[in-house]
């Protein structure tokens, strides 16, 4: 008999285990999760907030057995919340809809979009979506660079983003990025150790800029943001930016790869991340749904 019941504390690394184990193959991939057990751990305490993963994931027993798992990551702020799986073991995944059904009575009312963001080879979640009337809205490509490609970087150097230049490169992110997270002031206000502004300048003019982050201590980092004035495109610069955040977020040890997701259709993005050495690593599609 299988039983259908929220998760509990004490089953935490059984289900940062399970899910590591499913996200790890391309066919149950899901983009919200990442592999590793202690990173998926981490998130579940850390960033599943708003409603608790003891409030939002349902996992299904056979006989004790740990056979699947959904849940959902809620924004009440955006009314909107992100499914994490359905993770299934593949002889079961007819447990797939009941799952589906315990876990969106646990759905916050006020949540009026639910997303999915799903590898192309993770036909059973794409029928999924498509038997839910879930909307496909955009295709997807995860991208990656490694560590062990650092040498083949070009040898440039990192400019910090100094007070010189806070007015050009708030006028420009306020610009190209007009209702986003963090306008340009918060993102100067932000800056510390972990989080930093790289900058170009050519003939003394402010040319672009990129925003990074890290995390040593779970080995994450992220390019948020980074833009070339208009004057100044097609001369190399978003390529020097890049490899300058690059050069510094490999400084701490503990960062062994970054990761970045770029439409598909975006060819000239895609053109330049892989021209500095990043590699496609996922394509997936992002789903909607009007709760």
């Amino acid at each position: 008999m299988i039983e259908y019941n929220l998760a509990k504390k004490e089953d935490m690394k059984q289900i940062a285990n399970f899910i590591a184990e499913f996200n790890g193959k391309k066919e149950s991939h899901i983009g919200y999760c990442g592999t590793d057990r202690e990173e998926i751990e981490n998130s579940l305490i850390e960033d599943i907030t708003d409603i608790p993963f003891q409030e939002s994931f349902i996992v299904a027993k056979e006989d004790e057995k740990l056979i699947g798992v959904l849940g959902f990551d809620s924004d009440l702020e955006n009314n909107s919340a992100e499914l994490w799986g359905p993770f299934i073991i593949k002889e079961k995944w007819d447990i797939a809809a009941e799952l589906w059904d315990k876990m969106i009575k646990k759905l916050p009312k006020e949540i009026d979009l639910i997303s999915m963001f799903v590898n192309r080879e993770n036909k059973n979640c794409i029928q999924l979506a498509t038997n839910l009337n879930f909307n496909k809205v955009s295709e997807e490509t995860i991208l990656a660079f490694e560590r062990k490609d650092i040498d083949k970087l070009r040898d440039i150097p990192i400019i910090e983003l100094s007070s010189d230049y806070n007015e050009d490169m708030q006028s420009l992110h306020d610009k190209i990025f007009p209702n986003t997270y963090y306008n340009g002031s918060q993102i100067i206000d932000r800056m510390n150790n972990h989080r930093k502004v790289f900058i170009d300048i050519e003939n003394k003019n402010f040319a672009g800029y990129i925003y990074v982050e890290v995390n040593p201590e779970f080995g994450e980092g992220s390019i948020e943001f980074f833009a070339v004035n208009e004057s100044a495109r097609g001369k190399g610069i978003g390529s020097k930016l890049l490899t300058m955040a690059l050069r510094w977020i490999f400084t701490f040890a503990s960062i062994d790869n970054i990761t970045l997701c770029v439409n598909s259709e975006n060819e000239k993005a895609l053109n330049l991340y892989k021209k500095v050495g990043f590699k496609e690593k996922h394509q997936l599609y992002y789903f909607t749904r009007k709760n």
